[in-house]
């Protein structure tokens, strides 16, 4: 849905939840009787109900905007679909570039891997962090 349609949703469903509540008020000083049936007609159930009606419009006329779950709701949420699977960052560790005590080039093929996060120079045997990179 585009933005202008969702935006006449909002407009809509706010008119329906306003209108209905100061409409709500304005009948019952309107009418004569003042029995607990008028009061809770027109000072409770008339507002409740345009509040339901006015708030549904909005949710349904923005329920493409709505991820549930994806970091954010309502309006202002991500524009994620929930059809689409969320993307996951990958991560790889490389040896880094030079050894930085003896300043020979070390490659990925050429080392020799002394832990899981940590490279052994081939040249000077001194260890190395490696380096996280995003695939």
């Amino acid at each position: 849905m585009s933005s202008g349609k969702r935006i006449a949703t909002m407009i809509i469903g706010m008119i329906i939840m306003i209108g209905g509540f100061f409409g709500g008020f304005i009948l019952f000083f309107w009418m004569e009787a003042r029995d607990i049936v008028t009061v809770m007609l027109y000072m409770i159930l008339i507002p409740m109900m345009s509040f339901c009606i006015g708030a549904g419009i909005i949710v349904y006329g923005n329920k493409d905007a709505m991820p549930l779950g994806r970091g954010g709701f309502g309006l202002f949420g991500t524009m994620a679909r929930m059809d689409e699977p969320p993307k996951e960052k990958s991560f790889i560790h490389e040896p880094p570039s030079f050894c930085s005590d003896c300043g020979a080039a070390l490659s990925s093929e050429g080392i020799e891997w002394v832990g899981p996060l940590t490279v052994k120079c081939p040249y000077c045997g001194a260890t190395h962090a490696t380096e996280k990179r995003e695939v």
